[in-house]
């Protein structure tokens, strides 16, 4: 049976907010929120932070989950997520089969339960290659131009500025919460699949993704209110 490891990528750089991954939300730092719906998730063999930040690594450590101490040079502003994964891969090995859920650490409103449907969901799909979590935007927006030369050119294709709404695609927007592959997968061109995805719909809501201090704000308010509504 193959196995699965939860990787959360977790630098200690941040320009919006200092130390961002483990700013405090409520009663915890950021990160506990993923590290605690992993482990709650009961799904995972293995729950890996990857981080360059020793107090970082200390937190996960405090939450009982393995450490994974990442290369400064993957740790840098401009940093992508590709070579963290890549470094995890080779460090760890994982068999090819085996499967890894990338887990964002700055989305504190993605659940355990969000997590379990997410993998079930990519299991019943042994034809795709990876899956992402995703909100649903207006499809309004393929009715776009894109500008920047002498003449506008339609983003989503000559038809579709001129065609109803109604008639258009659904649109989704990755909120960067979920991202599942397998290993084998993901060494095929040693990044996250881009062929052959499929989508698992999240809230608008549950899809914040803490950049600013006013993300911090809202979802303290949203996890007071989860609380409020589990308490009655």
């Amino acid at each position: 049976m193959p196995k699965v490891f939860a990787l959360i990528p977790a630098r200690g750089g941040s320009k919006g907010i200092p130390q961002k991954n483990i700013a405090p939300l409520l009663d915890q730092p950021l990160i506990a929120y993923t590290l605690l719906a992993a482990k709650a998730s009961g799904v995972m063999d293995h729950i890996y932070v990857s981080s360059d930040d020793d107090q970082i690594l200390s937190v996960a450590h405090y939450y009982g989950v393995e450490r994974l101490k990442r290369d400064p040079h993957l740790a840098r502003d401009e940093s992508p997520t590709d070579p963290v994964i890549s470094e995890f891969i080779h460090r760890i090995k994982p068999a090819n089969k085996d499967i890894i859920v990338l887990l964002q650490p700055t989305s504190p409103l993605r659940t355990a339960e969000h997590i379990c449907d997410a993998l079930a969901e990519f299991r019943d799909f042994p034809t795709c290659h990876s899956l992402i979590s995703v909100y649903e935007i207006s499809n309004k927006y393929m009715k776009a131009y894109v500008g920047g030369g002498e003449f506008l050119h339609p983003l989503a294709g000559e038809h579709t500025s001129y065609t109803r709404r109604q008639d258009l695609p659904s649109l989704y927007m990755p909120n960067g919460a979920i991202y599942i592959f397998k290993v084998e997968d993901f060494l095929r061109e040693e990044k996250i699949p881009r062929t052959h995805i499929i989508p698992y719909l999240m809230s608008d809501e549950d899809s914040l993704d803490i950049d600013t201090p006013n993300d911090l704000i809202a979802a303290a308010e949203r996890l007071s209110e989860r609380k409020d509504n589990n308490d009655k």
